[in-house]
């Protein structure tokens, strides 16, 4: 019987989750063994010519030394601009031997690349090579096994659930705490109405000030109400329990992952910081190359893919990363055959 010979996988993880998120649930759909390499960015990063670099120098030195060594990859998957420099270096240590595939938007040519996934936030790129996908790609394909703790803690709680989830502000979007407080009180009527509760979670990036808020505007609501501030229940037990969904408008992995799910999502509206109205300007420019989150969410609403707090929308939308791996496992066997899985 001939040996199968897997391809050598790196995935580069970066400590963003919503990043991450999308870099391991491609990679985990592959169905083939990988490995990760952590890339911590020093103040080089911030220089903006270093994005069209060959380079490792944004690279912590340390990291540098230990993680990014050969035997070099025949599979580099890459997320996010930091480490496009990183992987074009990679690749070129290893004689052009190396295949990149990048989420997200490049900032450079696409043809530097053999395959680029990428949503409708970025100034898409031309290119044979780039996939653009409606909604990201998310880890959470099938619900997870709720403990009997979970099930206790849902079931003390009158349905219909209605879900809330909170990202956090960005460099060109926020969370005012008054307004999503005041949005949280709206829903938490529209529970009391259906005679069922509202839950809400925030995530890594939700400020303190924004729970707060909410929890105060949320004392004497005559439904069932909770905020999840830690690890329990856990995410995705919460998000394959709610009945309906509303993600903060900031979060593109949020939106995508509730509208994977088949049931009705409702956006839930951020404000525009200063400094986006100054970068973005008031209405999409089709000139600007910045990550624009309107781009997005037209796409979104146009779609019917998801709808507005008032307006929740159930789609059928299919969880892109099934795609997406079935391209890159064609690239691989174009060089190593027909792969196992």
């Amino acid at each position: 019987m001939r040996e199968v010979k897997f391809p050598r996988i790196w995935v580069t993880a970066c400590g963003r989750p919503g990043d991450e998120g999308q870099i391991y649930a491609l990679a985990e759909e592959l169905g083939l063994p990988f490995e990760t390499r952590k890339l911590v960015f020093n103040r080089r990063f911030w220089r903006r010519s270093d994005f069209f670099q060959v380079t490792v120098e944004n690279v912590d030195p340390a990291l540098r030394e230990k993680t990014l060594a050969p035997p070099w990859p025949d599979l580099l998957l890459l997320v996010g601009k930091r480490a496009v420099p990183v992987g074009r270096w990679i690749q070129k240590q290893s004689g052009g031997a190396t295949r990149l595939v990048l989420i997200g938007h490049p900032r450079i040519p696409a043809e530097a690349f053999d395959l680029v996934f990428t949503t409708p936030q970025y100034p898409i790129p031309a290119g044979s090579a780039v996939h653009v996908q409606p909604v990201s790609m998310s880890r959470y394909r099938s619900p997870p096994k709720t403990t009997p703790e979970e099930r206790a803690w849902l079931d003390r709680l009158p349905r219909p659930h209605l879900l809330m989830m909170l990202g956090g502000s960005t460099r060109y979007w926020k969370l005012a705490p008054r307004r999503i407080a005041r949005i949280a009180r709206k829903l938490a009527s529209r529970a009391e109405a259906a005679g069922g509760s509202l839950i809400v979670v925030r995530s890594p990036r939700t400020s303190d000030d924004v729970v707060e808020e909410i929890e105060r505007s949320l004392e004497g609501a005559a439904c069932g109400w909770r905020v999840v501030r830690g690890h329990f229940p856990r995410f995705a037990t919460l998000l394959s329990d709610a009945d309906q969904l509303f993600p903060t408008a900031d979060s593109v992995s949020m939106i995508s992952e509730s509208a994977i799910t088949g049931k009705p999502v409702g956006i839930v509206p951020v404000e525009m910081t200063w400094t986006g109205r100054i970068l973005l300007g008031r209405k999409v420019a089709r000139a600007n190359r910045k990550r624009d989150l309107r781009r997005f969410w037209d796409h979104i609403l146009e779609k019917r893919i998801a709808g507005t707090i008032d307006d929740p929308v159930a789609s059928d939308t299919p969880n892109p990363v099934i795609e997406a791996a079935l391209e890159v496992r064609r690239l691989l066997e174009k060089s190593f055959g027909k792969l196992p899985g």
